[in-house]
């Protein structure tokens, strides 16, 4: 059995049944778990690539992690993915594509004001339906000093997948200028339609000289918000000299048949910049992959 990875959440104060970790006069934001935050501290994390969601749920030890680092975004793409599944002969066929942020907007509040439940089962019954789901993915790059960079990657999904399995997230790095310089690091966040917040940093990571990535298993029940990222630190290659350009290629596979074990699958895929995430048999079929995210930096490094 592989380890998971897991994260230890320390509480260094409690006040009143309230956990205090910045107790500095310029509070400048407060998170759902009670962290507070100075201007500065808040705007570290942006330039990290932290969205205002993931602050807002962001536990102390990811806080302490990342406070005090004076990173600057350099690039940022988002891909809006529509995933087509229909029905034919009793098996579920599934076919991506890129479409634009509107029709993405246009569908969320389709969504919205008439949810759409995709049925969770496969046969003739329901032979010509057709259902849509929608990801959206983003990749990021941010410098943080001389030496190192930031790669992240962020999935969130307007439609609750009807399967819910060991899916796999990461990014493809290019292994000929830079290599990893951290852990893997991981976060999944769900809110259930009764409003409980709910996250887990379990998950089976892999680092390799084409990318990092994390297999974790995605949560069951009622779901309003589903959201996952994947980080790690990198440094360029001994003796590769001046960089005039990196790429992250942030990509996503979802399980649509069952994988009862993390063990299944790992050992049978990797991750790489060019082709993102590669299924290999026998698990080739048991994956869809979301179109990849790639986010280019293009200057002095």
């Amino acid at each position: 059995m592989r380890k998971f990875l897991y994260t230890t959440i320390f509480t260094t104060l409690i006040l009143i049944s309230t956990a205090k970790v910045n107790a500095s006069n310029d509070t400048y934001y407060i998170n759902h778990e009670n962290i507070e935050m100075t201007e500065q501290e808040y705007n570290n994390l942006r330039e990290l690539g932290f969205s205002e969601g993931q602050i807002y749920r962001m536990d102390y030890q990811t806080f302490i992690d990342n406070k005090d680092i004076e990173a600057t975004l350099l690039s940022e793409t988002k891909q809006y993915v529509k995933t087509t599944i229909t029905i034919r002969n009793g098996i579920k066929h599934y076919s991506s594509q890129i479409v634009s942020e509107n029709d993405y907007l246009t569908s969320m509040q389709t969504h919205l004001q008439e949810p759409i439940n995709s049925p969770n089962t496969s046969g003739s019954y329901y032979d010509g339906m057709t259902m849509d789901e929608y990801q959206v993915l983003t990749t990021m790059i941010a410098s943080i000093d001389d030496n190192t960079m930031r790669y992240k990657l962020d999935v969130e999904w307007l439609d609750m997948p009807s399967t819910r399995s060991w899916d796999i997230i990461g990014i493809g790095i290019e292994a000929a200028k830079v290599q990893i310089q951290s852990l893997v690091i991981f976060r999944e966040d769900w809110i259930t339609t009764g409003d409980y917040y709910g996250h887990t940093l379990d998950c089976c990571p892999k680092e390799e000289n084409t990318g990092g990535s994390v297999m974790f298993k995605l949560p069951s029940g009622s779901l309003r918000l589903l959201e996952s990222y994947v980080y790690f630190n990198v440094t360029k290659k001994l003796n590769v000299g001046t960089l005039t350009s990196v790429v992250a290629l942030g990509d996503y596979a979802h399980a649509i048949t069952n994988i009862s074990d993390e063990n299944d699958a790992y050992d049978y895929y990797t991750v790489n910049y060019i082709g993102g995430i590669e299924v290999d048999e026998p698990y080739a079929n048991s994956y869809i992959g979301a179109l990849e995210a790639e986010a280019m930096f293009v200057g002095t490094w």
